[in-house]
């Protein structure tokens, strides 16, 4: 789910970022257990691809330390205590508007569900909709055996038989 907040208006991503995400694909992605290592090592991930990860894939999913251009710098961001931070190829960072650098060659991490990804729009709106779609398929389904299959329980009795749209501002 988190594939589709990064196409959301508030997304602090790269606009670049936004509209890949926007215009892929399931297949647009690609699994890694350690391709965007530098600084968060053994952490599968998934992403879109992009020149970094056609150029690796070309050269055989080489592990890291033999990787195509690693260590050469990609671009930098401007850290929070104004320094400027140096950005190596295959380092795991969110690709922020901070970012000034080649996204080509910048983590661009999505899901499968990429594909149902189609506009940017603000989260509100995005919430809302998942609420109502989940309500929807609650209801056509006669309810109440969804919740009990997962060992739901209502925490609030103050909550109890209200829908969740109606709470939403």
């Amino acid at each position: 789910m988190g594939t589709r907040f990064v196409a959301s208006a508030e997304a602090f991503v790269h606009s670049e970022y936004k509209q890949r995400v926007v215009q892929s694909t399931a297949e647009d992605t690609v699994y890694s257990a350690d391709l965007f290592d530098i600084w968060w090592p053994d952490a599968p991930h998934r992403a879109l691809r992009n020149r970094l990860v056609e150029e690796w894939e070309a050269a055989g999913r080489p592990p890291s330390g033999q990787r195509p251009g690693e260590g050469i710098a990609i671009g930098t961001i401007t850290g929070y205590d104004g320094a400027t931070i140096e950005i190596p190829r295959y380092a795991s960072f969110m690709t922020t508007p901070a970012f000034k650098g080649d996204v080509e060659y910048a983590p661009l991490w999505a899901g499968e569900s990429v594909g149902l990804v189609n506009d940017v729009r603000p989260a509100g709106e995005i919430v809302r909709d998942i609420v109502r779609e989940a309500e929807e398929v609650r209801d056509s389904s006669g309810g109440d055996h969804l919740a009990e299959g997962v060992g739901f329980e209502p925490t609030d009795p103050l909550l109890e038989g209200q829908s969740l749209s109606r709470r939403l501002p």
